[in-house]
């Protein structure tokens, strides 16, 4: 196994019998990197190479993308919430037999995090939770027309919303990897409506990992005061804000990446 190169992807069974796919590379202590909303995990590939140097690093992709099946009879199940999703992270790290993770989680990703740190502290050696909130319940207003410009069809606007400019057009493709979509528009709506409706504020007192969140100064999708908000619920968490940073800082702030290796060294899983 070599660090530039994931193996085939795998095949984990959710509780309803759903069939997720999952991937692996590098060797180690493991590391769970979970995506945002309907993004495909290839939309990891830069932090996975750097990580699978000195870790073994797991990733998944949620139902209904990119060829995992979004249910039962081809549908995805009724009021899918993200701590459905939560469960079905279990079903891969059972999978690939791990006990034990730190998990990292990007937008929804982190919102599945908070979740599985919640309900099976067990699996979870440490939480980092990138650009990403406790949900409406925090109180923080939402930027109606930055939300207005994801889910449009202008796709420069979009970039903008996660990427400084010039690291945008200097990694065009590396950016159409991170934004292709490839699931039907049932699956996107309900994934949606998971990210949008996650509620986990009053839980997160019961978080035990050591947790570290991350967030751009200048995140228009998750406002910096929910940051702080989440930081403030998690016991002992502690807030990285980026300067000028924007929702898609796990790809282009050599900043966080920093500060993500570092945390997860300190953390490692014995």
């Amino acid at each position: 196994m070599t660090s530039s190169s994931p193996d085939p992807a795998r095949t984990a069974t959710a509780d309803d019998g759903t069939p997720l796919r999952w991937q692996e590379q590098g060797s180690g202590s493991p590391v769970l990197l979970l995506q945002g909303q309907a993004t495909a995990m290839a939309g990891w590939d830069r932090v996975a190479a750097a990580l699978a140097t000195e870790f073994r690093v797991l990733r998944a992709e949620q139902r209904g993308v990119a060829g995992t099946e979004p249910g039962p009879g081809g549908r995805v199940p009724a009021g899918l919430t993200t701590r459905d999703l939560a469960r079905d992270v279990r079903a891969v790290l059972d999978a690939g037999g791990v006990a034990r993770a730190q998990v990292v989680g990007h937008s929804m990703g982190g919102k599945i995090a908070q979740w599985l740190a919640v309900d099976a502290p067990a699996r979870v050696a440490s939480l980092v939770l990138l650009a990403t909130s406790a949900g409406p319940g925090d109180g923080v207003p939402r930027d109606a027309e930055a939300h207005r410009l994801l889910l449009g069809g202008d796709g420069a606007a979009r970039t903008r919303l996660f990427f400084d400019e010039a690291w945008a057009a200097a990694h065009a493709e590396e950016v159409r990897t991170f934004f292709a979509v490839d699931a039907d528009r049932p699956t996107l709506r309900a994934l949606y409506r998971a990210s949008t409706e996650h509620a986990a504020l009053d839980a997160l007192g019961r978080v035990a990992a050591p947790a570290l969140v991350v967030h751009g100064t200048e995140d228009r999708l998750a406002a910096l005061a929910s940051a702080e908000r989440l930081a403030a619920e998690i016991p002992g968490a502690r807030l990285l804000a980026v300067p000028g940073a924007r929702h898609g800082l796990h790809l282009d702030s050599t900043e966080a990446a920093s500060a993500v290796r570092d945390f997860l060294r300190a953390h490692a899983a014995r």
